[in-house]
């Protein structure tokens, strides 16, 4: 499985050297197409500005039990 990055060109490039996947998002509107385009048994990793602009909706889907796996970026 390969992980998906969300959040800004630097952590979706640095991650990208370690083979995962990403997309730059800049807007909440951005974050609500990415996590929208996901199958649910992904892990994703936000930065912390990515994961402030979608709050309502990532708590939504970590109510699913199947995923997807959440990971936050402390202070980046």
């Amino acid at each position: 499985m390969i992980p998906l990055v969300l959040g800004t060109r630097e952590d979706v490039v640095g991650f990208a050297l370690a083979g995962a996947g990403g997309a730059i998002c800049r807007t909440a509107e951005e974050v609500e197409r990415a996590l929208g385009a996901l199958r649910g048994d992904e892990i994703v990793i936000l930065s912390a500005a990515a994961a402030l602009l979608a709050a309502d909706r990532i708590a939504e889907l970590e109510k699913n039990a199947r995923g997807p796996l959440f990971v936050i970026l402390p202070g980046s």
